[in-house]
């Protein structure tokens, strides 16, 4: 029972050295050399029976400080690219500004970002909830930037750039749009203020969907109770993959407007070709197809378990947001 007990507590150490940040496991390495290897020998240096003792607990101390520091370097080694890349939107924002220039639009103001990033750890499945360490993952590369709209432009936008473009679109219009912060939006991506008499009141809410199917009645239906509850008698819905027959037929009976991936493409395209560039730049700035944690609003990282490939939050344990592996993202 005492070696079981042993060798659970040894695995947990072992556990959390190989997932927590570089530091906990050179504190551990620090830790046996100072209590095996300087204090238990010290302690028995008076008795000379006891010196055999103390010279086991001194081998196995270096050798448990040993595992511990190579753990410590191997994850240093993951970690540095992670602490020093910083994406082209974190460079740009950090870059001052002249007095009065202002950008036509700016995209959802996100959280800081959490904790350094841990590329090697452990994921869990979505399914059965098992835990499998990936090594071998990271974000896809970065497709080239396109100089046109097209339909696959609009399938490979990632879901939160992909709602700053619908707000950048109706902003464009010369519609006064906000969008939600980040987290539960509770149905509402977007608000549009067109009432002149009141400013603050919003008139139509937006929801947008960049899913790689399409969108179900369940959707439109749950948009429908959020007009009810916002007491507007507009709403939009945007998906690059379109509708079930029922969620048009449902929408149509309920004042709600569908816009599909060849709809929206169609009213970019029909822009004046200045305000069509603008946004074209603005939705492929930086890495624009990594998907954000809808979370904590870091880009994500791929992850492998038994059932495939998915995206999950590289902050976890402290940020558990994942995503599934769009169709568009493996190409």
């Amino acid at each position: 029972m005492g070696r079981r007990r042993y060798r659970r507590k040894t695995e947990g150490l072992l556990d959390i050295a190989v997932r927590s940040d570089w530091k906990i496991s050179a504190g551990l390495a620090a830790a046996s050399v100072f209590g095996g290897a300087m204090l238990v020998p010290a302690f028995l240096a008076g008795s000379p029976a006891l010196l055999p003792i103390g010279t086991v607990f001194t081998q196995l101390a270096w050798l448990v400080a040993f595992i511990f520091a190579f753990i410590a370097v191997i994850r240093f080694v993951k970690q540095a690219p992670a602490l020093g890349a910083a994406s082209p939107l974190q460079r740009s924002a950090s870059r001052p500004r002249s007095a009065g220039a202002e950008r036509p639009y700016a995209r959802r103001r996100e959280p800081p970002e959490p904790a350094e990033p841990d590329p090697t750890a452990a994921t869990p499945s979505p399914q059965d909830g098992a835990w499998i360490p990936s090594i071998a993952s990271g974000a896809p590369l970065r497709p080239p930037r396109p100089d046109a709209w097209s339909l696959d432009v609009l399938d490979r936008v990632e879901w939160k750039r992909f709602e700053d473009l619908c707000c950048a679109f109706y902003r464009e219009k010369g519609i006064r749009a906000e969008t939600t912060r980040l987290g539960a939006d509770g149905g509402i991506d977007i608000h549009l203020f067109q009432d002149d008499t009141d400013p603050t009141r919003a008139t139509a809410i937006v929801q947008c969907k960049a899913w790689n199917k399409p969108v179900g009645v369940k959707e439109v239906r749950e948009l429908r109770g959020v007009m009810a509850h916002e007491k507007v008698d507009k709403a939009f819905f945007m998906a690059p993959n379109g509708y079930t027959d029922d969620a048009r037929a449902f929408a149509t009976e309920n004042h709600i407007t569908l816009l599909d991936g060849k709809l929206f493409l169609a009213m970019l395209q029909r822009l004046p070709e200045d305000a069509s560039r603008r946004l074209l730049e603005f939705v492929t700035e930086g890495d624009w197809t990594t998907p954000t944690c809808p979370s904590c609003g870091v880009k994500m990282m791929t992850r492998d378990n038994k059932r495939g490939t998915f995206w999950a939050c590289p902050a976890y344990p402290k940020c558990k947001g994942k995503l599934p592996m769009r169709a568009s993202a493996r190409r």
